[in-house]
């Protein structure tokens, strides 16, 4: 049990630190809580430049 709790904290505090470098959502459109915790790591080690998205804001 203590595994899956650990798992938790980390898993949050990775996507804790992809919203603090302004990524919202994995390249592919999921949540972050779809993406496995290596997904996760794996995304914060890149170099991936995801664009922002924008609701309600006319070009």
């Amino acid at each position: 049990m203590s595994y899956v709790i650990q798992n938790t904290i980390d898993k949050d505090y990775l996507i804790d630190s992809l919203i603090k470098k302004q990524y919202f959502k994995m390249p592919d459109g999921r949540q972050f809580y779809e993406a496995s915790e290596q997904e996760l790591k794996d995304l914060l080690n890149s170099d991936i430049h995801i664009q922002p998205i924008f609701f309600g804001v006319d070009a």
